[in-house]
């Protein structure tokens, strides 16, 4: 049976939004890692703070490249005897694959819990299993949010065999929240994609950990530089629509970007995220969709700005925005 929705997907957004309903993430797999080396060995790997972290603690991070793109999303949950990861179910066996390599003499298990099933909500989900706690709207100390009105989302999700006793949501429902909450997925990257580039450091990537792949690149984008793209929530003027992921966004007839995500919100019609030039202004925006041109104006996620520490006076199209 399909869970993309259970009818009205409008509906569902509602019940979810209010803590009355769950969806089941089908669109994720378990991965469990064991031993004693588990915390050590994520650290080293990827782009969190991990080896500090307690049985019960939750976190995000970001596999990278050696150029630091972005290649595997980690929602990883601390237990007793190492930690589970949450991984898109298209990149699983990759991610496998990679960690089995890079073992060496690291004293740990790496094995796929096809028993285990990921469910999502954001009503309190503590007393079904081992909880992962969305950290995307919750400061974090040890790096950054360039949006300075980043939209609270307390999403949680939780490894357990049987579902939570709350209504059934499906996938539509989540994507359409955290689409208009300016949270990403793995899905939503391309082969170019850096976690600056959609505001990602603040929940994913401690600014100050030691080495590990795509450190280097993190930083000097960071510290010396500018992403050349931009995460931006738009607003469709036609309101009955979903836009397409990879369909083109241009100004003034140039093409400056695409739809990372497209959907239909209970309340704010029709949105999308998209991936624009660093420099596009706020306004007079159109969705190339098909054979249609559908206007657009955008919230900002990330600013044109985002990276390099000097504080640049923000020219006057960026100051205009017809909805913030």
């Amino acid at each position: 049976m399909s869970t993309e929705h259970f009818g009205n997907p409008l509906l569902e957004q509602r019940k979810l939004a209010e803590k009355q309903a769950f969806v089941k993430r089908s669109d994720q797999r378990v991965l469990e890692i064991t031993g004693p080396d588990t915390l050590s060995w994520l650290h080293s790997l990827t782009s969190q703070n991990i080896q500090n972290l307690s049985p019960g603690d939750s976190t995000e991070s970001l596999l990278l490249t050696p150029n630091g793109r972005i290649e595997q999303q980690l929602k990883i949950i601390v237990t007793d005897s190492g930690a589970m990861i949450l991984v898109h179910k298209d990149k699983i066996e990759a991610l496998i694959e990679w960690l089995q390599k890079m073992r060496f003499r690291s004293k740990v298990e790496v094995s796929k819990r096809e028993d285990l099933n990921c469910y999502g909500s954001f009503a309190d989900l503590s007393s079904y299993g081992p909880l992962w706690q969305d950290p995307w709207s919750i400061p974090s100390a040890a790096s950054v949010s360039y949006n300075p009105e980043r939209k609270e989302f307390s999403w949680q999700e939780v490894v357990c065999e049987a579902e939570p006793d709350l209504e059934k949501a499906g996938l539509m429902a989540y994507h359409a929240l955290r689409i208009a909450a300016g949270r990403p997925e793995i899905e939503d990257i391309d082969e170019r994609s850096l976690p600056h580039e959609y505001d990602w450091l603040n929940s994913a990537v401690h600014l100050s950990k030691g080495c590990y792949r795509g450190q280097e690149s993190v930083s000097k984008v960071h510290n010396l530089g500018h992403p050349p793209r931009r995460l931006a929530l738009l607003h469709l003027e036609q309101g009955d629509m979903i836009a397409a992921s990879g369909d083109e966004i241009s100004y003034q007839e140039k093409v400056i970007g695409h739809i990372v995500q497209g959907a239909l919100h209970y309340e704010d019609g029709s949105i999308a995220l998209a991936l624009l030039n660093r420099n596009t202004p706020y306004l007079d925006l159109v969705v190339h969709s098909g054979e249609s041109k559908i206007g657009a104006t955008q919230t900002m996620l990330v600013p044109h700005d985002a990276g390099k520490a000097a504080n640049l006076p923000r020219p006057a199209a960026f100051k205009l925005s017809a909805r913030r």
